[in-house]
């Protein structure tokens, strides 16, 4: 006899939606991407939770951490979440005439082409942008500077998925 507390859907609730059951149908590769992103996500969301403690905002605390945790639920459904998905490396850094770099994260990824710019001593002219993908699809793209923008052309108006200009507990 299995205790009550010993089952998935106990554990985590969100395993008893219907809905689960078409999360886990999805591909592969649709799974990783999500589960990556909602597992940022939930990181985001513990540090703004964390910051609105400090600041004696308790109701605004409790709703990221209400959010940090649900997306951890359905960041664990994908298959992506947990301690043994942190020591992997899901982000691939791709750049022409260069081998790809396997990433843990947005820091990890802009850190790493950062390094390469640095040694190669090419200029901005020069040393060409990353592509930034989880699994198969295009995430991000890293501009000579380290940032991480959306893949795609670079707008006026555009702010980074990630500043490699702000603290990393941002």
């Amino acid at each position: 006899m299995t205790h009550r507390s010993s089952r998935a859907e106990v554990r985590n609730p969100v395993l008893g939606l219907p809905a689960a059951r078409l999360i886990l149908a999805m591909p592969a590769d649709i799974r990783t991407l999500l589960a990556v992103l909602l597992l940022d996500l939930a990181a985001d969301s513990r540090r703004r939770a964390r910051s609105s403690w400090d600041s004696r905002k308790a109701f605004v605390a409790a709703y990221w951490a209400t959010v940090a945790v649900y997306a951890g639920h359905i960041a664990r459904i994908l298959g992506g979440a947990g301690r043994r998905a942190a020591s992997r490396k899901p982000f691939r850094v791709m750049q022409s005439g260069f081998p790809e770099l396997a990433a843990a994260n947005w820091a990890d990824a802009s850190k790493l082409y950062c390094e390469r710019r640095d040694r190669s001593g090419l200029g901005a002219s020069m040393f060409p942008e990353a592509l930034l993908l989880i699994a198969e699809t295009p995430v991000g793209r890293i501009s000579y500077n380290g940032r991480i923008w959306l893949p795609g052309e670079w707008e006026p108006d555009a702010e980074p998925l990630y500043d490699n200009r702000l603290p990393a507990d941002r």
